[in-house]
């Protein structure tokens, strides 16, 4: 992988993933957890810019089976992605949503890069992966070019105080990629496209495709049937009992169950290695592991989202711990009948 560097510490909001300075910080980016031993004590007045509040904002990521298996995806289409003359190959990351499918997507681009940085000389100002989200209306091939553009850092009004409308900026980008080195190219949001745009924009990812030998990872809920139908659309179904549907990496709930319950408590056993309050002891949140999955659900975002504020409401409040009524005292992460907390 690249080199990493910590977290910044200076409240500033970073730049989105989808612009290329976004996309180097996150690639770059890790979060340490903070000594407590060089911490404020318990009871110690707490501000905005506590290390520990601001540590528990975001934690680290958890290495769930998706996201184990991203890396692994990442190697294979850096070993795929070599011309071919039945063109590169393209995968689905799909879904519920809720389940952390972005995290995976982002995961297999940041992978990739570290394997292109691993395997080629260095160079600065290589860009092996492009992020992007499906622009609203995208309805043109100029349309499409828009988030390509912002990504590479082209300019792309033609006059932006008068609001005009932007260009075209396909012919750029292409060089851009041609010239930069671009492998891979994350779709984000790609359940956003009506059956009418499927068309238009299959289109255009097929000529970026074949013209510099890209592979697109789509996702989103649904995206291997938008990805299959899409496709189809300009093709016979293929035969009964035959291949042809896109390479679909499944992002779902994680189980829990007397029967099934290892890799929940895996996750849960992550959270609480990472946590850093006066007042937990190892192992503690592994006891609250079935509230927290009737919580949630098995959905990764609301999980990461309920320990991470009930960690800070902890450290707020000086109780210092997480326990099961600081979790139901959480607006987030609620699937009973009754989604309102009274406040």
């Amino acid at each position: 992988m690249p080199p990493s560097t910590p977290i910044a510490d200076d409240g500033e909001q970073p730049a989105r993933p989808t612009v290329r300075a976004g996309w180097q910080s996150y690639v770059h980016r890790t979060v340490t957890p903070p000594d407590l031993g060089n911490c404020p004590p318990a009871g110690s007045p707490v501000g905005p810019e506590d290390k520990r509040l601001r540590y528990h904002a975001t934690m680290r990521t958890v290495q769930t089976p998706a996201l184990k298996k991203a890396v692994v995806v990442a190697r294979r289409l850096w070993l795929a992605s070599s011309p071919r003359s039945e063109g590169p190959m393209h995968l689905a990351v799909d879904g519920p949503g809720e389940t952390g499918m972005t995290t995976v997507l982002r995961q297999i681009g940041r992978a990739f890069e570290g394997i292109v940085s691993d395997q080629l000389p260095p160079d600065r100002t290589r860009i092996p992966v492009i992020h992007i989200n499906v622009p609203l209306s995208p309805t043109s091939k100029l349309d499409w070019s828009i988030p390509f553009a912002e990504f590479v850092g082209h300019q792309h009004n033609r006059d932006p105080e008068s609001g005009q409308r932007s260009t075209d900026m396909t012919g750029p980008v292409c060089h851009v990629m041609k010239t930069r080195g671009t492998r891979l190219v994350l779709v984000d949001g790609l359940d956003r496209l009506e059956n009418s745009e499927l068309k238009t924009a299959f289109d255009y990812f097929g000529y970026l495709a074949s013209e510099f030998s890209l592979s697109f990872v789509f996702c989103g809920p649904g995206a291997r049937d938008i990805a299959n139908d899409a496709r189809r659309g300009k093709r016979a179904e293929a035969p009964a009992g035959g291949a042809g549907g896109i390479a679909t990496l499944a992002v779902n709930p994680i189980p829990y169950s007397t029967d099934a319950y290892d890799i929940w408590h895996e996750v849960i056993k992550f959270f609480d290695q990472d946590l850093r309050l006066h007042r937990h002891s190892p192992g503690d949140l592994l006891k609250l592991a079935a509230h927290l999955h009737q919580r949630t659900g098995g959905y990764m975002k609301p999980l990461s989202y309920l320990i991470c504020q009930a960690a800070q409401e902890a450290i707020e409040t000086g109780t210092e711990a997480i326990t099961k009524e600081l979790l139901d005292n959480q607006l987030v992460g609620r699937f009973d009948d009754d989604p309102i907390l009274q406040i």
